[in-house]
């Protein structure tokens, strides 16, 4: 079994009283060092070790100062990032009813059997911009109606969701079938091909005596309307003279005088007004049915 090897009081919860509408609230917090049995144990193998405080049950004390109202609410363990032995675990105390609390641990379901840990983040990005944001939208060309060599970008920020969860198997097949990957269907409020399974991590622990994974999910949201399509300037160094059917014979060189240009192009393949460029839509990624992994 892991042990613990010492604890102190810690950072902002380091003791604060609180006037609330119809009592005093007393906060605290205490972080122990906790020395894991081998590198493969995981959060939930510390969060057991003997000596801890246990969430719903134990009241604060250190020192020999006490506070029989303030109860634990919350623990939460972190690995060293340096050891892997090493763990830190926070312990949060107090005796406010409205507070958010984790489960009772005499109540604790099994690992898989656990909601998942859910989490929001952000990721910064780059994109071509091929049209401005002004109303309605202008492509950006030069003044003679080509395109900028090289193209204009932008900085683009997309929602990341994490989600982490204890699973009694894994293959790596799994990250085959997802990984850059678009959803097929609906997912987390996005329309399909606006999802992608930017990473799947997976990490063997033993918890509760069971050799389990813990499994982190990565998904990477896209915040324009085309999700993750490519989306192209058609333009090419021909043309062709009437809607190309696969024809060659009807394609033509760009040429001014007797020097070859790339040239903008209509959807049809017919040569475009200048200042009058139209864009393609592809598929950029596979897609995969993400209900199938019930995240």
């Amino acid at each position: 079994m892991p042990t613990i090897k010492g604890h102190r009081r810690k950072g902002d919860l380091n003791g604060s009283i609180e006037l609330a509408e119809d009592k005093v609230v007393s906060r605290y917090a205490l972080e122990f060092v906790v020395l894991a049995d081998n590198a493969s144990q995981g959060p939930i193998a510390i969060r057991s070790t003997v000596g801890l405080p246990l969430v719903g049950l134990s009241t604060y004390a250190y020192q020999g100062e006490s506070d029989l109202t303030a109860v634990c609410k919350r623990k939460t363990p972190r690995q060293d990032k340096k050891q892997a032995r090493v763990w830190y675990v926070l312990c949060e105390f107090d005796n406010d009813p409205n507070s958010e609390s984790q489960e009772d641990e005499q109540n604790q379901p099994g690992a898989t059997n656990r909601p998942a840990v859910i989490n929001w983040d952000s990721e910064y990005g780059e994109e071509v911009l091929y049209e401005d944001f002004s109303n309605p939208p202008k492509p950006i060309l030069n003044p003679v109606g080509q395109p900028y060599d090289p193209p204009p970008t932008r900085r683009v920020i997309h929602p990341v969701l994490t989600i982490e969860r204890y699973q009694s198997t894994f293959v790596p097949a799994t990250i085959i079938a997802y990984v850059d990957h678009t959803n097929e269907l609906a997912f987390y409020g996005a329309a399909p091909g606006h999802a992608l399974m930017a990473n799947i991590r997976a990490r063997q622990v033993v918890e509760e005596s069971q050799l389990l994974w813990l499994v982190t999910y990565k998904i990477r949201f896209a915040i324009n309307n085309d999700g993750f399509k490519l989306k192209p300037l058609n333009q090419g160094s021909h043309y062709s003279t009437v809607a190309y059917t696969g024809d060659d014979t009807t394609l033509r060189p760009f040429l001014n005088g007797q020097v070859p240009y790339i040239g903008n192009l209509n959807a049809d393949g017919t040569k475009a007004a200048l200042g009058s460029p139209s864009y393609g839509s592809f598929e950029g990624y596979p897609s995969a049915d993400f209900d199938d992994l019930t995240l």
